[in-house]
């Protein structure tokens, strides 16, 4: 029997975008019935897929209690997701950086900022040790309430800060300089196996290297030891994902993890023309293993 496959996506993208378009008609290839779905649409009957693979929801954050609540729909229903619920609920919150520190990851250094923390951006700095820094929501995405920060230059962002730090958890991380040097680089991996690489660059003058901000993406040929080493970094998970994308620096040939995508990531299907095909193929393996 074919498999009834739901597409999440956001209703800023109702038929997907970017590569994301690809994945349909290579699931299709092999036989799978594909249905794009935003994700917060009352009208749409879970119960009738065999799965439901999160790729484009990308408001989820601006709604994330309605969106909590539509995982814990699919869990009752036991529909199957991809990724699993599990590991999209651990993975929506940031803090998943310090649990894979403790497990030996190599991470951005960092620190955790509550609502009830008082300190000052410039004594937050202080504790982590750095001169420049950013910091950016535990929850969110495209670079949402993200900010540089540069010790002697702090008072417009303190400023700024303080309309936002009493309503959610916020991460404090050492500014890498390889950012704006070199770039992020992006490795993507489907059911543990590498399959594409990238780098991220932001525009002159800025450090955001998102698209929405002027940033660029180009393929790269990613070397075997940086991988291996994202691969490792995968194996330290509780649950293999289907899908991954492990973005972060590289220094002294080391990757220096900044973010273990495993909720909605871009994956860039379109610099390969191979990993559609390669996406679609993980998904019913993924499956066909429940």
């Amino acid at each position: 029997m074919n498999k009834r496959i739901a597409l999440l996506t956001s209703a800023d993208h109702p038929q997907l975008t970017l590569g994301e378009v690809l994945l349909p008609p290579a699931l299709q290839a092999l036989g799978a019935q594909v249905q794009i779905c935003v994700w917060d649409d009352p009208t749409i009957h879970w119960r009738e897929f065999d799965a439901v693979v999160v790729r484009c929801p990308w408001d989820y954050y601006k709604k994330l209690p309605a969106f909590l609540r539509l995982l814990d729909h699919l869990e009752e229903l036991a529909v199957a997701v991809l990724n699993d619920v599990d590991t999209l609920r651990w993975n929506l919150n940031k803090n998943y950086l310090f649990e894979l520190e403790q497990k030996g990851c190599a991470v951005i250094p960092g620190l955790r900022i509550t609502p009830d923390d008082e300190r000052s951006l410039s004594q937050l700095m202080q504790a982590l040790g750095c001169e420049e820094a950013v910091i950016k929501p535990v929850q969110s995405a495209g670079a949402w309430r993200t900010l540089r920060l540069q010790a002697d230059q702090l008072e417009a962002a303190e400023q700024q800060f303080a309309q936002w730090r009493g309503e959610q958890d916020f991460l404090l991380q050492a500014f890498m300089p390889e950012i704006v040097n070199e770039g992020e680089w992006s490795l993507v991996f489907f059911n543990g196996v590498y399959s594409h690489g990238l780098l991220k660059r932001a525009k002159a003058g800025d450090f955001r290297v998102q698209s929405d901000h002027g940033g660029s993406v180009q393929a790269m040929d990613i070397p075997v030891a940086i991988r291996e080493q994202a691969a490792a970094m995968l194996q330290l998970l509780t649950h293999m994902p289907c899908y991954a994308r492990v973005d972060g620096v590289i220094r002294n040939g080391q990757l220096i993890l900044m973010d273990l995508e495993l909720l909605e990531p871009e994956l860039f299907l379109e610099l390969d023309k191979e990993a559609a095909p390669r996406f679609a193929s993980a998904i019913l393996q993924s499956l066909h293993a429940r």
